[in-house]
């Protein structure tokens, strides 16, 4: 009996030492929250970010702070605030959803180097860097390594659907604030639009004494004519042409001349400019515009556009 007894306290004692020692290196491989703990995965802190800068197929850019609330790329062009927003947001909560199956790892290490998108993230306290690659077999998540001596993970950003790796795979051009006027009414000295093809539809709108005028219209129909001052506020471009892009329209516009021809003048000078409005080429439905102020070509939305493009009779209060 006396052996009995003994026996069932040392079976109960290893079972005791068994679970133990399973608790022990469950919570040490934890952190406090609980969660596993991924060594070779990084935290970013977004809130002194220096610069971004990602590689792609050879092809790098950066994006920067220009100040608290302007970013730029490649130190040429403003960014996005929206792009900029996801940006912050992904890389702040960026986490590890499982790490890469064993059986695979070293192919994914492989794919990551070779195809993947190489994004460093410079902090006032130092650099970061880390490889993504879209996860073809889950479109809300990316494959991810911190370096060649690393393991790889499967990341996502809780709270967010898609793939971090098509944000840093963006042509510059996408990230580009696509701001063309930002014109408040009571800030425009004088707007005029002139047609090529047709010089009796065009007009020239002017602030005089605090109020705008068409010129050469006695009865303006005051609530259409604000209404159109008012679409200036906000008007964006479709997309900007660079590179190849760009030098093929050039090519097939050099046979024609501009269409339209809009100059906004406004007391904050910034935000003048000219463009020129070129006929929708056969094949597309965008219309191409040159900005004249910096050259750069611009494809535009008709639909949004066409709203500008009223002729002069359409203020004319009936």
């Amino acid at each position: 009996m006396l052996t009995g007894i003994t026996t069932r306290v040392k079976v109960l004692f290893l079972l005791t030492v068994l679970t133990g020692a399973t608790a022990l290196w469950t919570l040490l491989s934890k952190g406090a929250s609980g969660k596993p703990e991924y060594t070779d995965f990084i935290k970013i802190d977004t809130a002194d970010i220096v610069k971004v800068t990602f590689t792609s197929h050879k092809e790098t850019h950066y994006v920067a702070p220009k100040t608290s609330s302007l970013w730029y790329i490649d130190s040429k062009y403003d960014v996005r605030r929206d792009i900029i927003t996801t940006m912050k947001l992904g890389l702040a909560r960026m986490d590890v959803k499982m790490p890469v199956a064993s059986e695979i790892k070293e192919e994914i290490k492989k794919r990551l180097f070779a195809d993947g998108v190489h994004v460093q993230v410079l902090t006032e306290e130092g650099e970061k860097e880390f490889w993504v690659l879209t996860n073809d077999n889950d479109n809300n998540s990316s494959y991810f390594i911190s370096s060649s001596a690393a393991d790889p993970y499967i990341i996502y950003v809780p709270g967010f659907t898609g793939d971090l790796t098509d944000l840093f795979k963006l042509k510059a051009s996408d990230w580009r604030n696509k701001a063309l006027f930002r014109n408040a009414p009571g800030g425009i000295e004088e707007l005029s639009v002139s047609y090529q093809s047709s010089p009796k539809d065009g007009f020239t709108i002017k602030k005089v004494l605090n109020r705008y005028e068409v010129v050469d219209m006695s009865q303006v129909d005051s609530t259409r004519l604000y209404t159109y001052l008012g679409l200036y506020q906000r008007i964006n471009v479709e997309n900007y042409l660079v590179d190849k892009q760009k030098d093929s329209v050039e090519y097939l516009l050099k046979s024609q001349q501009p269409e339209v021809l809009l100059t906004v003048t406004d007391i904050d000078k910034s935000r003048s400019k000219t463009i020129q409005i070129y006929k929708a080429l056969p094949g597309t439905k965008l219309l191409y515009a040159r900005v004249v102020d910096n050259g750069e070509l611009v494809t535009l939305n008709p639909e949004v556009f066409f709203r500008l493009l009223v002729r002069k009779q359409w203020f004319m209060d009936k």
